[in-house]
């Protein structure tokens, strides 16, 4: 039997994959969590307005989604993925699945990279969160699909994604904008 080559997901991955996979499971991730510490200059945000997305950083778990790759794509979806998951570390982690214990590849904070800005003060993530708007959509919108991916596997948002989700929306209201789900 090939080799089996899965892919873990913690934010916009989980619901926009963009590769070709043949399965997909709910998987939990001990010894790490999501955390928005990464400022978005082209995809969620732009270099006037940045966004604020997802990385991992150690500690705590997080639940996601791990995608097997389709057999004879895992090369073309590895380079895919360095170039779309350019400003992380790629790490090899195993995840609890329903099905059992799985190896698979994922995206951890880069402390190195320039666009790594490390754990903000809520008001300043959620100004951030609100104005950003980059090529693939905003930052809020990459927020309120995280959380709802995480709904849809019948997890519950951590207190940090509720938390960041309430800043959003208040600065959302003051300007006069909707607020998100």
């Amino acid at each position: 039997m090939a080799r089996q080559h899965w892919v873990f997901g913690y934010g916009s991955l989980m619901w926009h994959p963009d590769f070709p996979y043949i399965e997909r499971r709910p998987a939990l991730l001990q010894g790490w969590h999501r955390a928005h510490a990464l400022r978005s200059t082209v995809a969620w945000g732009s270099t006037g307005q940045p966004g604020l997305i997802l990385t991992l950083v150690p500690g705590g778990s997080c639940l996601g989604m791990a995608f097997r790759v389709a057999p004879g794509h895992w090369w073309q979806t590895r380079a895919y993925l360095r170039q779309r998951e350019a400003a992380y570390r790629h790490i090899r982690v195993p995840v609890e699945t329903a099905r059992g214990k799985i190896s698979t590849l994922t995206f951890a904070a880069n402390p190195g990279h320039s666009r790594f800005i490390g754990r903000q003060p809520l008001n300043t993530g959620a100004q951030m969160i609100a104005q950003g708007e980059g090529r693939k959509g905003t930052s809020r919108g990459y927020l309120a699909g995280t959380m709802a991916a995480v709904r849809a596997m019948g997890g519950r948002p951590e207190p940090a994604l509720q938390q960041l989700r309430a800043a959003v929306n208040k600065v959302l209201r003051l300007a006069g904008e909707q607020p998100i789900p």
